[in-house]
């Protein structure tokens, strides 16, 4: 039987270009999306190789009905990337209650509450796998939340793997560097600030570009994979070496 592998935030980006590489290699996926549009989309581009549900992260009575759904339609998983975020650039200074309370709750409430309820679903030695950011370690600028948030998320993971043991549950990381997504589009950031951003970082990476969505599938796929049974709590970051 295939394993079974829930994509938070799949329509677009890294999740969506992790759910191409899963299908490809025979799981079953199971992409979620804020947007019904947006989700429609992206079962096409799937070509409806996957089964995709409307459900905003940030609400935990959504979060609830997709668990009874998938349970009903799907039983018991073996897999959850927890990808879906947002990303504001902001200054601390002009940072409102709003927009922080709309990234950690999206971002790191979400994330937490998703985790938690899906547990009852997960199946013993599966795998939990985190998109952080490499704004965890090095600062940027106008992030100040959206760092938080990520930090939060990666602090999260060592106490799971300490709680979860038990079910042989793991908890990775994955830490990108700047990737060239919808989510910058999405921030806010000029069209000009955004061609700065990514050229900065393909003139000064040591792979000469900036990373795609498409590296990051493999390995999300590594550790989801049983390949990975024994790492707990590891980090893997995927920058192309531009935090060197």
């Amino acid at each position: 039987m295939n394993k079974k592998i829930i994509i938070t935030g799949g329509t677009s980006g890294i999740g969506l270009a992790c759910a191409k590489y899963l299908i490809e290699k025979k799981y079953e996926v199971i992409i979620t999306g804020r947007n019904k549009e947006n989700l429609e989309k992206a079962m096409q581009e799937l070509q409806n190789k996957a089964y995709g549900y409307v459900s905003d992260t940030s609400k935990l009575n959504e979060i609830d009905n997709l668990v009874h759904v998938i349970e009903k339609n799907h039983g018991n998983i073996d897999g959850l990337f927890i990808n879906a975020g947002i990303f504001k650039s902001v200054s601390f200074e002009n940072t409102t209650e709003s927009l922080f309370d709309e990234t950690m709750n999206i971002n790191f409430k979400g994330a937490f509450f998703t985790i938690q309820k899906f547990l009852p679903l997960l199946t013993i030695g599966s795998s939990i796998v985190l998109n952080t950011s490499i704004a965890v370690f090095k600062a940027f600028p106008n992030t100040s939340v959206y760092t938080a948030s990520k930090a939060a998320l990666e602090s999260l993971a060592q106490v799971l793997n300490l709680e979860l043991a038990s079910r042989k549950i793991r908890v990775n990381i994955v830490s990108p560097g700047v990737t060239h997504t919808p989510i910058q589009q999405k921030s806010g950031m000029t069209e000009e600030a955004i061609n700065n951003l990514l050229n900065h970082f393909a003139t000064t990476s040591p792979i000469g570009r900036v990373v795609l969505p498409e590296d990051i599938a493999p390995i999300v796929a590594f550790l989801v994979s049983e390949a990975s049974s024994v790492l707990r709590n590891e980090k893997i970051i995927i920058d192309g070496g531009t935090t060197l």
